[in-house]
């Protein structure tokens, strides 16, 4: 996507860190650069007129007013760049926080779908580096940009203003300058993008192989592993190696063009000669030597702030204003499908969740369970059919308002790498240690202490302790639709029958649905109001039980299984 068309960075700062405090310190910015180069062609002409002064034996020409303005300079730069700075790091700060905020409140409008691919770490680095990129724009970009702009126009300016012909030759060596800086910005971005896409790929193999380590230790296939991690780490070195040399090129390119234009005002003047003295020669030179240092860091500018736009781009959705508020959206807790295809079925499936209820998806390995429950969780799209949570389609709702109504606990939950207790509190942060202690009861972990570390992905819990701590964690969100995928997996018997018998006394008025694979089926005591079978065919797609619960099954012409639990 062009840079042009995307969510501007600029726009985004400003919504974020006070106009006041932007512009106070890019006005700092610039006046500190034109006393740098004030001073430094200043310093030249001073220091160059005491030579061909002392030089003619002049005694009548006073150095107090020209020292005394190099002094002033001096200080002026020191004292206007540190307030610059104690400026942009003020606003540094409350940009980051500004934003850090609306990006965190911006992930709760996320819809599930959106929000599960965030689990791999890239919210946090939308929430640390992408902020922290953009709050520097001020400091990093915009000063340094305004006063580089501002300082080589006003240098051109005084170029034109004593000398025409030397004010000519020097544009037209800026304009080379500014087309050699964009040149080498956008090899040096394409080769980026290699990298960044390189290094993507990089990634997936690392992380593949290792959660396939013991798989492919017992093929004998950790070489051919080991050398497409290789491959893919060359392919990465290679991009970056080309995009470092294209800056480098491109910074090579403007010295060049800084020599050829402080060599042209040099010539120049001096075949102008003795229309300007020597002196007024030297701090020409000297001025557009100040120049051209700002001018090459133009191509660090050019990529700080494409980094500033696509750091934007990637926090828009984050940073969006939150719509208004639906109605039919509010406390809606009310879970519908209809026309939901049932995987490796013909037939379709309906139901209306809402109050208590059981309802158990079963079938073999691979039948479709899991599939089915992320549809009703809104985290996987239905090819077909609606899925409404309060009338409206669950994969367009904000995950905050989704998670108000449904849990889904997976066969394989995310545990963070901190203590049990910590995992707890991720549904329920206000939950004190007696409902801690509650709801590891209930899941039969009560001898595993609450400051106990789970480790990465909860690698120091066993499988069925991992499973049984995520249930633990849904339990405390008190949810008006559960959806449990294969709680029982890995189990005992009496294990699995304390555990699901908890469940259900700990969740008195909650929508339950299960899926569990056939055998396990007599692990549940409490009659269930539907079962739907995948996997079976279209005639054993849902099959109907009566329980508690009112509940029907029907089949029309479309062979279409109904399950209505109310």
């Amino acid at each position: 996507m062009n840079r042009m068309n995307r969510p501007g960075a600029w726009r985004l700062l400003r919504t974020a860190a006070p106009r006041r405090a932007l512009l106070t310190g890019t006005l700092l910015a610039v006046a500190a650069e034109l006393a740098g180069a004030a001073l430094l062609g200043v310093s030249g002409w001073f220091l160059t007129t005491c030579a061909v002064v002392t030089l003619q034996a002049n005694t009548t020409w006073s150095w107090m007013y020209p020292s005394g303005a190099v002094r002033a300079l001096a200080l002026s730069r020191t004292g206007l760049r540190y307030l610059e700075r104690l400026v942009s790091h003020r606003t540094l700060l409350s940009a980051s926080v500004a934003l850090r905020t609306r990006a965190a409140r911006g992930a709760a409008r996320l819809t599930p779908r959106e929000l599960r691919g965030h689990r791999d770490g890239t919210l946090l680095a939308r929430l640390t580096s992408d902020v922290e990129t953009v709050a520097g724009l001020p400091a990093n970009v915009c000063a340094p940009l305004a006063a580089t702009v501002t300082t080589a126009c006003l240098i051109e300016i005084l170029l034109l203003w004593a000398m025409p012909v030397l004010g000519a030759a020097e544009l037209l060596v800026w304009a080379a300058g500014l087309v050699c800086a964009r040149l080498a910005h956008r090899r040096a971005r394409a080769h980026l993008g290699a990298a960044a896409e390189a290094r993507a790929a990089l990634r997936t193999v690392l992380l593949g192989s290792r959660v396939a380590f013991d798989e492919l230790r017992c093929l004998d296939a950790v070489p051919q592993a080991r050398r497409a991690a290789t491959a893919a780490m060359t392919a990465v070195e290679s991009a970056e190696w080309a995009a470092a040399r294209a800056e480098r090129l491109g910074r090579l390119a403007l010295r060049l063009l800084a020599a050829a234009g402080q060599a042209s005002v040099l010539v120049i003047a001096l075949c102008a000669a003795p229309a300007q003295p020597a002196a007024s020669v030297v701090g020409e030179v000297l001025l557009m030597a100040a120049g051209w240092e700002l001018l090459e860091r133009l191509p660090r500018l050019l990529h700080l702030l494409s980094q500033a736009g696509d750091a934007a781009a990637r926090l828009a959705p984050l940073g969006a204003e939150e719509p208004p508020a639906d109605p039919r959206r509010s406390g809606a807790r009310v879970l519908e499908t209809a026309g939901l295809p049932l995987p490796g079925s013909a037939a379709t499936f309906t139901t209306t969740l809402s109050g208590p209820g059981l309802v158990l998806v079963t079938g073999p390995n691979g039948s479709g369970k899991s599939t089915l429950l992320g549809q009703l969780a809104g985290r996987v799209p239905a090819p077909v059919g609606a899925v409404l949570l309060g009338g409206a389609p669950v994969q367009e709702l904000p995950a905050r308002v989704v998670a108000e109504t449904v849990t889904l606990v997976e066969a394989d939950d995310w545990l963070a790498d901190d203590t049990v207790a910590a995992n707890l509190r991720q549904a329920a942060p206000s939950a004190d240690t007696a409902a801690l202690r509650a709801v590891l009861e209930m899941a039969g972990l009560s001898a595993l202490p609450l400051d106990a570390p789970v480790g990465s992905g909860g690698r120091l819990l066993s499988q069925g302790q991992r499973r049984r701590l995520a249930i633990a964690r849904a339990v405390l969100r008190r949810p008006p639709v559960l959806l449990l995928d294969e709680p029982v997996a890995g189990l005992d018997r009496p294990t699995a029958e304390a555990l699901l018998d908890a469940l259900f006394r700990a969740l008195p008025e909650t929508a339950v649905v299960v899926a569990v694979q056939e055998q396990d089926l007599g692990l549940l005591t409490r009659t269930p109001a539907a079962v739907v079978r995948l996997g079976g065919g279209g005639d054993r797609a849902g099959v109907g039980s009566t329980g508690p619960v009112a509940a029907g099954l029907s089949r029309s012409a479309g062979r279409t299984a109904v399950v209505r639990a109310r």
